[in-house]
């Protein structure tokens, strides 16, 4: 048990670790350091899909809003109708002297952009460091020194820009994890910032991990991040229990981009778990019609339907949940996690080892894995799942280099 307790730290450390490579390969330069992705929620469900990747074109659903709108309590109306939307992108005078001081005006834009992110890091500027909870405006970011993903691209847009040089936001589409936060299921997503300059393409994640090897990438908007972030912080108040802040805030985000399918999902679970069934349907149909494969909506709405006692239409949900979870090893992963804190470590065992036939390349599996074969006294097993996990947090790391 020493032995695999010893591997778990290792394994936990790496996993953990705040790396930050650079590396070029065929004229792609990438940063990597630890960060938060964008929240998506599931009210239990656990779904593989990432909702955001296929969309129909756009379509109004600005009457639906309206209704929605018209239907929730006075006090929900009034703090939408308050709600001021302050750019993340500001730069301040703060922040515009910073670039000034940090880089060189007739120095090539590649060279401008690396100084800034150098002097985002470096402990005598900005020190720039991991906050889960840290979606931050530009200014934010930078006055504070903490930020997730999101925030962290906010500011890097921003001052790279004002540096003269061009950035975009990318959204980063794989597999998303879930982590159980209350009586919720958060599922993350993951920004960065891109920049074609000098005939390279530069890439910087703020990020805790490796990205898994089958992601997909696309370009996205200043007026989508925009809705991402106001999201994040509708996401953070509805753990909060702020039903009315929730609700502003993902009104405000559809006001600046209507077509983010797990807005609208996230909207739905809100009006549901305030009694607004009929229109938390409608919600998850509208999610469902942006993105068919949306599986946070495809989810959260068969939950209603259940508690409905809807059962033809729960039962058809079902079959087409069910399909997409035996195929998702973080479904089988997470519920061997559920059952690992249950105690049920048999059934922990068997679910980790179904994550692991169907992606076998995930540090934290070996873990689980481990820790359940712990658990039922099989330390030889359990020492063995944990120097995998090590090996294969090690592998990861050097992917990166």
């Amino acid at each position: 048990m020493d032995a695999a307790a010893r591997a778990i730290n290792k394994s936990t450390a790496t996993r953990h670790a705040v790396n930050a490579t650079r590396a070029a390969d065929a004229g792609r330069l990438s940063w990597r350091r630890p960060g938060l992705r964008l929240y998506v929620i599931l009210l239990v469900a656990f779904a593989n899909g990432a909702c955001v990747t296929q969309t129909v074109p756009r379509h109004d659903n600005s009457t639906l809003r309206n209704a929605i709108d018209n239907a929730v309590p006075g006090t929900w109306q009034d703090a939408f109708a308050a709600t001021e939307t302050r750019s993340p992108l500001t730069v301040t005078p703060e922040l515009a002297a910073f670039v000034r001081s940090t880089v060189e005006r007739n120095a090539p834009a590649r060279t401008r952009l690396l100084m800034l992110v150098e002097a985002l890091f470096e402990p005598d500027g900005v020190g720039l460091s991991y906050d889960a909870a840290a979606t931050h405006t530009a200014a934010e970011a930078f006055h504070r020194g903490t930020a997730n993903c999101l925030g962290f691209s906010n500011l890097l847009v921003a001052i790279a820009r004002e540096a003269g040089v061009r950035a975009e936001f990318e959204l980063v589409a794989q597999e998303p994890r879930w982590q159980k936060v209350g009586d919720m299921l958060v599922a993350s997503l993951h920004m960065r910032v891109t920049s074609r300059t000098g005939g390279h393409t530069l890439t910087f994640d703020f990020y805790p991990r490796p990205l898994d090897t089958d992601f997909t990438t696309r370009r996205v908007s200043d007026e989508e991040a925009l809705a991402h972030h106001l999201n994040n912080l509708a996401v953070r108040a509805m753990q909060e229990g702020d039903g009315a802040k929730a609700y502003a805030l993902l009104m405000e985000s559809m006001e600046v981009d209507s077509q983010v399918a797990f807005i609208w999902s996230n909207l739905g679970l809100l009006l549901s778990r305030h009694g607004m069934e009929q229109f938390a349907e409608a919600a998850f149909i509208e999610a469902l019609t942006i993105s068919p494969r949306g599986l946070s909506a495809l989810s959260n709405l068969q939950q209603l339907y259940t508690r409905q006692q809807r059962h033809e239409e729960a039962r058809q949900l079902e079959v087409r949940l069910r399909e997409h979870r035996e195929r998702n090893p973080y479904y089988h992963a997470l519920q061997g996690e559920k059952a690992l804190d249950q105690g049920f470590f048999s059934d922990a065992v068997r679910h980790y080892k179904m994550a692991i036939r169907l992606k076998d390349d995930v540090a934290d599996f070996y873990i689980g894995l481990s820790e359940s074969y712990a658990g039922l006294g099989d330390n030889e097993a359990a020492s063995r799942a944990a120097n995998r996990a090590w090996a294969t947090g090690k592998a990861k790391l050097s992917e990166m280099r």
